[in-house]
C-alpha cells in the first residue's frame, strides 16, 4: 500500500507565524482533519515538520525534519518523507488543508497509470495543488540533486520528469489550503456546511 506524509513544515507567515496544522478550525485542530481524511487511503503515514516535535509525535506516527534542507521549501519536506518511507510510493499532502478528497490517493495513482507517468499532482479546475502529488521513492536522488543545487519550487522539480494531472474540479477551493487570515474563516464557515452535507 502507498505510504503517506504530511508536510507540516510551513512557516505560517500570512497567518502571524503560527505552525497552521496544530491550530484549531472549526473545532479540532487542522492536523486531526488532515489525519483523518489520509489515514484510510495509505498505510503508513509520516510528518515532516521543522518544529513543535513533540506535539506532532504525540499523534504516534513517526516525525521527520527537513535536515540539511531546512528553510527550503516543501520539497525539503519530500525529501525527509520519501528518505524516512518504506514504500515504493508517497502521497504527500500539506498539513494545512481544511477537507481533502477521501479518494485523492486514488485518482493520483489513476492519473499516473494511464499516462504512464512518474509523478502525478492535483488539479482543482481553477490551478494546480502540486503539495497534493504522488511521488516514487525512487527519486529521491535526483530529488536531493535539485535541492543541492539551489532548486526550490514542486512544479520545476516535476517538470525534470513525466509527470500526470489528475482533476479534481468538483472538489471546493477553499478546501485545499488556509494561507489567510481571510482564507481561513471563510474555511470554518464552509466546513460546517460542507460537513453537514455528508462529503
Amino acid at each position: 500500500m502507498v505510504g503517506a506524509l504530511l508536510l507540516c513544515g510551513g512557516a505560517g507567515s500570512r497567518l502571524g507565524g503560527v505552525d497552521k496544522p496544530l491550530q484549531p478550525l472549526a473545532g479540532r485542530l487542522l492536523i486531526e482533519r488532515v489525519l483523518e481524511r489520509i489515514a484510510p487511503q495509505a498505510g503508513d503515514i509520516l510528518i515532516s515538520a521543522n518544529r513543535n516535535f513533540a506535539q506532532y509525535a504525540a499523534y504516534g506516527l513517526p516525525v521527520v525534519d527537513d535536515g540539511a534542507y531546512a528553510l527550503c521549501g516543501p520539497l525539503a519536506g519530500l525529501a525527509a518523507g520519501l528518505s524516512a518511507s518504506t514504500t515504493d510510493d508517497l502521497l504527500c499532502v500539506p498539513g494545512d488543508a481544511p477537507l481533502l478528497p477521501d479518494d485523492l490517493g486514488a485518482r493520483l495513482d489513476a492519473a499516473r497509470r494511464s499516462s504512464k507517468a512518474m509523478i502525478a499532482y492535483a488539479d482543482d479546475g481553477l490551478g494546480p495543488q502540486p503539495l497534493c502529488c504522488l511521488v516514487p521513492r525512487a527519486l529521491l536522488d535526483d530529488l536531493r540533486a535539485y535541492l543541492a543545487a539551489g532548486g526550490r519550487t514542486p512544479r520545476e522539480w516535476f517538470a525534470r520528469h513525466a509527470t500526470a494531472i489528475a482533476a479534481f474540479p468538483e472538489w471546493p477551493r477553499w478546501a485545499w489550503s488556509a494561507n489567510t487570515p481571510e482564507e481561513w474563516q471563510d474555511a470554518e464557515l464552509r466546513l460546517a456546511d460542507t460537513l453537514d452535507s455528508g462529503i
